[in-house]
């Protein structure tokens, strides 16, 4: 149960800095790309998505779209960005994540994984070791994603709370 608990829980990905990444010592970032970088039904990045992904990279956090997607729905979005990627990668199995991992040239424990969704990018990231960050889906009012989420607000409630505890204690 517990890997189906988020490191961290965001709004958006626009929350997640440099900063708090290089406090865990990540030096990579396997990002999802539908709900999370962009709505499914965007074909390229919205404006805001290469800000994002310039200020990881200038703080040299290196940077690779992770998705279940085809290759040509990732491929078209991320040539816009200029970014590498994994397309149809099976998350939540094991071998995708280590797969990403080898083509970033990083360990797991240097790798965030930032998703949507709890079932394939929180659990699949937390079982390959890496720090896991769920950001809100963007993609909410569509019924089935929706109907997802009802499943997963425990696992997101759970991680938002022991997120919180983690900032007080810090503080202290």
């Amino acid at each position: 149960m517990s890997h189906l608990i988020p490191d961290y829980v965001f709004s958006s990905i626009y929350d997640i800095t440099p900063a708090l990444l290089a406090k865990h010592g990540v030096r990579g970032v396997l990002i999802d790309l539908d709900g999370t970088m962009a709505s499914h039904r965007a074909a390229l990045p919205p404006d805001t998505v290469a800000p994002f992904i310039c200020g990881l990279r200038d703080a040299g956090v290196q940077v690779l779209v992770f998705s279940n997607n085809n290759a040509h729905r990732v491929g078209t979005f991320c040539e816009a960005l200029g970014v590498p990627f994994v397309s149809s990668a099976r998350k939540p199995f094991r071998k995708a994540f280590d797969r990403a991992a080898e083509q970033l040239g990083l360990k797991m424990d240097e790798i965030a994984v930032v998703g949507d969704q709890i079932f394939t990018d929180v659990f699949g990231g937390n079982r390959a070791g890496a720090l896991t960050c769920y950001v809100q889906t963007l993609d909410r009012r569509f019924f089935w994603i929706n109907a997802r989420y009802q499943l997963e607000r425990y696992f997101i409630g759970r991680g938002q709370k022991q997120m919180e505890a983690r900032s007080h204690h810090d503080k202290t």
